[in-house]
């Protein structure tokens, strides 16, 4: 079954048990009691079973059960002519990538002292952005997306979107869906890479490399006469932004975040956490996002160029 990527549980053994069960078990005669005792695969058998063959129960990820091995293995070589035939230039191949960031996340462990039970807890608002990165094989990073659940927050009445250091861009579930994804290609990729071409003498010829999500439509292939869009395999440790970029960005965001927190309670004695979420909003969030992208990330952005050339 994990060979042929289906998921199993308790149930499903304890029913294949029976069924392995009823075929070897011997026809009682007719009129005649049985003296051997029903297997029942009750639970009791079922963990003896688990502990006898050294089974353990773990949680699946979606992109590995959907992986490839064969064509992520072959990829490398495929991407390396690509590059080779077509005489990109590591400033002309980017990676565009997203992930989920819930921007009022607590942390989930904290000091006390010894002789105390429990922590005091505290539940912040389960409000989440999706973020959108995008960087090239030299380390530049073009402006980082912003998508959102509501069109026009509170926080944003009256404010020209346009001014905010993020491309901005909205949806219910605050998910990547295509035409969004092809509206961020259009409006924010395609100005922001020609601006940095031209900055650096370069042609404005591009490679664009994203995943096969399915946010990221096969149009992509036919939007633009100048970047050429490749999809990688389902597997995803080949994603540039997935090496330790994205994993960084989130730890800063949290630093940055909490740094301000604890900044505004030690300038007013009186404030407590709670209020200083109420305080903080998605302006100022994009502005923490905009400054960690942009400076700490700068630091740790070298790793899409390094990732990029270790594929290859």
């Amino acid at each position: 079954m994990n060979c042929k990527r289906e998921p199993i549980n308790g149930n499903m053994l304890r029913e294949k048990a029976l069924t392995i069960y009823a075929l070897f078990k011997p026809p009682a005669e007719e009129g005649q009691p049985s003296d051997e005792k029903e297997f029942k695969a009750s639970p009791g058998w079922l963990n003896s079973f688990r502990n006898r063959f050294n089974l353990k129960n773990v949680q699946t990820t979606g992109e590995a059960a959907f992986a490839n091995e064969e064509a992520a293995k072959a990829y490398p070589e495929q991407l390396k002519k690509i590059i080779e035939e077509k005489g990109y230039l590591p400033e002309q191949v980017f990676n565009a990538d997203e992930t989920g960031l819930f921007w009022k996340k607590m942390p989930n462990r904290t000091y006390i002292l010894k002789a105390e039970r429990q922590a005091p807890g505290f539940k912040a608002a389960k409000v989440h952005v999706t973020v959108l990165f995008c960087g090239n094989a030299a380390g530049h990073l073009i402006k980082l997306g912003l998508l959102y659940r509501a069109a026009n927050p509170c926080a944003l009445k009256g404010k020209n979107k346009n001014l905010l250091p993020v491309f901005w861009q909205s949806n219910k579930k605050a998910w990547v869906m295509a035409a969004l994804f092809l509206d961020w290609f259009h409006k924010c990729f395609i100005p922001e890479v020609k601006r940095y071409l031209e900055e650096k003498g370069l042609d404005f010829k591009v490679l664009l490399i994203v995943d096969n999500a399915p946010g990221h439509p096969v149009a992509l292939r036919f939007a633009h006469n100048d970047v050429e869009v490749v999809f990688l395999p389902p597997q995803y440790h080949l994603q540039p932004l997935d090496q330790g970029v994205i994993h960084c960005f989130k730890a800063t965001y949290t630093r940055l975040t909490f740094l301000r927190i604890r900044s505004a309670m030690d300038a007013d004695p009186n404030l407590n956490v709670m209020e200083c979420w109420k305080s903080s909003t998605l302006p100022i969030a994009s502005l923490i996002l905009n400054r960690q992208w942009m400076q700490s990330s700068l630091k740790q952005s070298m790793h899409v160029g390094e990732t990029c050339e270790k594929n290859v």
